[in-house]
């Protein structure tokens, strides 16, 4: 075979395989090559409000639905209502999760409903808390050694404890601190457990706060007296 003929081959089966291990348009893939389903859509108790909101009643009574707080989302996290809450916005985290970097809500919403909230105060701003379902968790119901939700957590707020207590060296699952978790949707948007996910993050109806000088001003006894102790 000479060398012109070999090189043909050679580059036709190349253009062969690519055209194989291209991904087909429209599929949602991992890697480029293998299908996988999105994550689910779950069904919470009490809608997430971004950060800024305050509370649902303050977001029902000043929101005028315009939508330009969810065209300004860059991870695809604010989108509209359906139901008695249409069509003003909440949260969901099966295409991103609320970054804490990200401000551009609160920057654009021209009626109040979301304050202005600076980057560095964003972290301190509680929306929600991440709730663990045992029957979608993957660590307990099918004992799969899964880190994800605890790895990747931006507050911390997981930790990781055996699921037998007998066998600590065994699967385990997460268990959630209220005080840190923010309610961001990181390990709701992360878990792959399918067709829901094994934390799902459930709103808070009035936002909380623990930047100390906001814990202070709303608890000026408790402060003094904590200040005592620590004197």
């Amino acid at each position: 075979m000479n060398l012109s003929r070999r090189s043909f081959i050679m580059s036709s089966a190349a253009a062969a395989v690519s055209a194989a291990a291209a991904p087909k348009s429209g599929k949602t893939v991992d890697g480029g090559y293998s299908a996988v389903s999105p994550p689910g859509i779950p069904q919470r108790g009490h809608p997430v409000l971004p950060p800024g909101a305050g509370s649902a009643s303050s977001f029902a009574r000043k929101c005028v639905g315009c939508q330009l707080c969810v065209k300004a989302c860059p991870n695809k996290v604010l989108r509209r209502s359906k139901g008695r809450n249409f069509p003003r916005p909440e949260m969901g985290f099966d295409k991103g999760w609320c970054r804490s970097e990200c401000v551009k809500c609160s920057e654009v919403c021209p009626a109040g409903a979301i304050r202005r909230v600076k980057i560095s105060e964003k972290k301190d701003i509680r929306a929600g808390c991440a709730k663990f379902h045992k029957d979608s968790c993957l660590a307990a119901s099918e004992e799969v050694r899964c880190t994800i939700c605890f790895r990747h957590c931006p507050q911390k707020a997981i930790t990781l404890v055996p699921l037998d207590r007998e066998n600590p060296q065994g699967p385990k699952i997460p268990v959630v601190d209220e005080t840190k978790c923010t309610g961001c949707g990181a390990c709701e948007h992360l878990c792959p457990a399918r067709p829901l996910p094994g934390l799902v993050v459930e709103g808070y109806t009035e936002h909380r706060e623990t930047h100390p000088a906001a814990a202070a001003a709303a608890h000026p006894h408790d402060a003094l007296w904590q200040g005592l102790r620590l004197a």
